[in-house]
């Protein structure tokens, strides 16, 4: 479903089911806007984008609830459910993984989380093969503004250039994983590596 079209039935909806990233525009972005433009709806995110990566920011901007499209269906009755009464539904995963954040108090490791939103979709689209000029107007911004985004995202990464971003890219978004390399400034990136 595009954006526009489901924005359309939300007002018939207590509870509204979609793709972090929709054809038409950011999902985090979308989540952030419908949550606040319709407070009473209970946002739950299906989705194939993995839940590692997705999932806190969906939540950050106001989902109620990440659900993996991999999962049961009984699993997705849950996080109706969970989400319809008023609670938050995330995988036991994603649960075990923000409880020992907060228990050591770590600091989010380097890599897709230090990328902003807007930085990650453009990651994303990266994996995803896409050039430079249509990720510019996927997204409705200046070709330059990706350029920068690409730099950007390559320095926080570690990546010397635009050959290992696009590699890292597809490692990282293709396997759930983190590649990150030693940034320039000779700092150890941490990474999560199979």
């Amino acid at each position: 479903m595009s954006g526009h079209r489901g924005r359309r039935h939300l007002r018939k909806r207590v509870i509204l089911l979609i793709e972090p990233f929709l054809e038409d525009r950011d999902g985090i972005l979308w989540i952030k806007e419908l949550a606040r433009e319709y407070s009473h709806t209970r946002i739950l995110i299906v989705s194939r984008q993995s839940e590692h990566v997705y999932a806190e920011r969906a939540l950050h901007a106001g989902a109620a609830g990440y659900w993996m499209k991999n999962g049961s269906p009984e699993e997705l009755m849950h996080a109706v459910e969970t989400v319809m009464t008023g609670e938050i539904y995330t995988s036991p995963s994603i649960t075990a993984l923000a409880i020992g954040r907060f228990a050591h108090r770590a600091d989010l490791p380097k890599g897709l989380d230090a990328l902003s939103n807007r930085q990650l979709a453009v990651f994303s689209m990266i994996a995803a093969g896409r050039r430079p000029g249509e990720i510019a107007k996927e997204l409705g911004i200046s070709r330059k503004t990706v350029t920068t985004h690409f730099e950007h995202i390559k320095h926080k990464m570690g990546y010397a250039n635009a050959e290992e971003l696009k590699h890292g890219a597809r490692e990282s978004l293709g396997s759930g994983e983190v590649h990150a390399r030693v940034p320039h400034n000779g700092e150890v990136a941490p990474s999560r590596v199979p």
